[in-house]
Protein backbone atom coordinates (compact mmCIF):
# COMPACT_ATOMS: atom_id res chain seq x y z
CA UNK A 1 0.00 0.00 0.00
CA UNK A 2 1.37 3.22 -1.05
CA UNK A 3 1.41 6.10 1.69
CA UNK A 4 1.93 9.35 0.49
CA UNK A 5 2.54 12.27 3.13
CA UNK A 6 -0.62 15.32 3.72
CA UNK A 7 0.94 18.76 3.42
CA UNK A 8 0.25 18.98 7.64
CA UNK A 9 2.41 16.02 7.88
CA UNK A 10 5.67 17.40 6.28
CA UNK A 11 5.08 21.33 7.10
CA UNK A 12 7.51 21.77 10.00
CA UNK A 13 6.51 23.36 13.25
CA UNK A 14 7.99 26.90 12.35
CA UNK A 15 6.12 26.63 8.89
CA UNK A 16 3.12 26.26 11.10
CA UNK A 17 3.87 29.35 13.46
CA UNK A 18 4.76 31.60 10.87
CA UNK A 19 1.66 30.66 9.02
CA UNK A 20 -0.86 30.56 12.18
CA UNK A 21 0.96 34.16 13.07
CA UNK A 22 0.42 35.26 9.26
CA UNK A 23 -2.97 34.52 9.44
CA UNK A 24 -3.98 36.35 12.38
CA UNK A 25 -1.63 39.16 11.25
CA UNK A 26 -4.14 39.50 7.90
CA UNK A 27 -6.88 40.46 10.03
CA UNK A 28 -5.58 42.50 12.78
CA UNK A 29 -3.17 44.33 11.32
CA UNK A 30 -3.00 48.01 11.29
CA UNK A 31 -6.54 47.52 13.28
CA UNK A 32 -6.77 46.79 16.97
CA UNK A 33 -3.79 44.10 19.07
CA UNK A 34 -4.44 40.78 19.16
CA UNK A 35 -2.85 37.60 21.19
CA UNK A 36 -2.59 34.94 19.11
CA UNK A 37 -1.80 30.72 19.95
CA UNK A 38 0.15 29.59 17.07
CA UNK A 39 0.39 26.07 16.14
CA UNK A 40 4.70 24.99 16.21
CA UNK A 41 5.69 27.65 19.25
CA UNK A 42 7.79 24.69 19.87
CA UNK A 43 10.10 25.28 16.71
CA UNK A 44 10.82 29.18 17.44
CA UNK A 45 11.24 28.58 21.59
CA UNK A 46 14.16 25.91 20.83
CA UNK A 47 15.55 28.21 17.90
CA UNK A 48 15.19 31.20 20.42
CA UNK A 49 19.04 31.12 21.07
CA UNK A 50 19.57 31.76 17.58
CA UNK A 51 18.82 34.29 15.36
CA UNK A 52 15.79 33.07 13.96
CA UNK A 53 16.69 33.67 10.08
CA UNK A 54 14.28 31.04 8.54
CA UNK A 55 11.46 32.87 11.06
CA UNK A 56 12.01 36.24 9.54
CA UNK A 57 12.66 35.63 5.86
CA UNK A 58 9.57 33.00 6.16
CA UNK A 59 7.33 35.52 7.89
CA UNK A 60 8.32 38.83 5.65
CA UNK A 61 7.75 36.36 2.66
CA UNK A 62 4.26 35.50 3.46
CA UNK A 63 3.55 39.47 4.50
CA UNK A 64 5.70 40.84 1.99
CA UNK A 65 7.47 43.02 4.36
CA UNK A 66 10.92 43.10 6.20
CA UNK A 67 11.50 41.25 9.05
CA UNK A 68 13.93 41.73 11.74
CA UNK A 69 14.02 39.79 15.82
CA UNK A 70 15.54 40.83 18.66
CA UNK A 71 15.50 40.04 22.33
CA UNK A 72 14.38 41.43 25.53
CA UNK A 73 15.62 40.37 28.96
CA UNK A 74 13.57 41.36 31.89
CA UNK A 75 15.00 40.44 35.33
CA UNK A 76 12.69 39.94 38.22
CA UNK A 77 11.12 43.01 39.17
CA UNK A 78 11.73 44.34 35.77
CA UNK A 79 9.63 47.00 33.42
CA UNK A 80 9.64 48.11 30.31
CA UNK A 81 7.18 50.91 30.60
CA UNK A 82 5.40 52.98 27.68
CA UNK A 83 7.15 52.03 24.87
CA UNK A 84 5.46 53.69 21.56
CA UNK A 85 5.70 50.55 18.72
CA UNK A 86 7.17 52.31 15.96
CA UNK A 87 6.46 50.15 13.61
CA UNK A 88 4.28 46.60 13.94
CA UNK A 89 5.52 44.51 16.58
CA UNK A 90 4.68 40.93 17.96
CA UNK A 91 6.40 40.15 21.24
CA UNK A 92 6.85 36.49 21.84
CA UNK A 93 8.10 35.31 25.19
CA UNK A 94 10.40 32.29 24.76
CA UNK A 95 11.09 32.03 28.66
CA UNK A 96 9.16 32.98 32.02
CA UNK A 97 6.05 35.65 31.45
CA UNK A 98 5.23 38.69 32.14
CA UNK A 99 2.44 41.16 32.51
CA UNK A 100 1.24 43.16 29.08
CA UNK A 101 -0.15 46.36 28.72
CA UNK A 102 -1.58 48.06 25.17
CA UNK A 103 -3.61 51.32 25.62
CA UNK A 104 -5.58 52.92 22.90
CA UNK A 105 -3.97 55.13 20.44
CA UNK A 106 -5.25 58.74 20.64
CA UNK A 107 -8.13 60.15 18.22
CA UNK A 108 -7.77 60.98 15.32
CA UNK A 109 -4.89 58.74 13.71
CA UNK A 110 -7.15 57.66 10.71
CA UNK A 111 -7.00 54.35 12.62
CA UNK A 112 -8.71 51.75 14.77
CA UNK A 113 -8.80 53.09 18.13
CA UNK A 114 -8.60 50.61 21.22
CA UNK A 115 -11.83 51.94 23.80
CA UNK A 116 -10.32 49.88 26.74
CA UNK A 117 -6.87 49.20 28.06
CA UNK A 118 -5.88 45.65 27.17
CA UNK A 119 -4.13 44.17 30.31
CA UNK A 120 -2.99 40.14 30.30
CA UNK A 121 -0.29 37.81 30.78
CA UNK A 122 2.42 36.97 28.51
CA UNK A 123 2.95 34.13 28.34
CA UNK A 124 5.52 30.69 26.69
CA UNK A 125 3.44 29.59 23.54
CA UNK A 126 1.62 33.17 23.42
CA UNK A 127 2.08 35.95 20.93
CA UNK A 128 0.94 39.13 21.21
CA UNK A 129 0.72 41.57 18.02
CA UNK A 130 0.93 45.56 18.43
CA UNK A 131 0.35 47.43 15.81
CA UNK A 132 2.38 50.94 15.18
CA UNK A 133 1.93 53.94 17.50
CA UNK A 134 0.36 52.02 20.28
CA UNK A 135 1.79 52.06 23.48
CA UNK A 136 2.63 49.11 25.47
CA UNK A 137 3.75 47.79 28.63
CA UNK A 138 5.81 45.03 29.67
CA UNK A 139 5.68 44.76 33.46
CA UNK A 140 4.94 41.74 36.87
CA UNK A 141 8.02 40.05 35.91
CA UNK A 142 8.11 36.89 38.98
CA UNK A 143 10.99 35.04 37.35
CA UNK A 144 13.34 36.02 34.41
CA UNK A 145 11.43 36.62 31.16
CA UNK A 146 12.82 36.67 27.80
CA UNK A 147 11.04 37.65 24.69
CA UNK A 148 11.58 37.77 21.23
CA UNK A 149 10.44 40.78 19.77
CA UNK A 150 9.73 40.47 16.03
CA UNK A 151 9.50 44.06 13.78
CA UNK A 152 7.23 44.51 10.76
CA UNK A 153 8.56 47.09 8.72
CA UNK A 154 6.45 48.10 5.90
CA UNK A 155 7.59 47.27 2.13
CA UNK A 156 10.07 50.06 0.68
CA UNK A 157 8.70 49.68 -3.15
Amino acid sequence: MDYELTSAETESGLDRFVRDLALCLSVHRDRSPALVWPDGIDAVVAGADAELPGLTTALGALLGSEVTSSSVALPVGGRSERNTAGTDLVLLPVKGSCGGRVEPVSPGQGRAVLEHVLELRLRVGEALYVPRGFVYTLDFVHTPCTLQVLALHPSSW
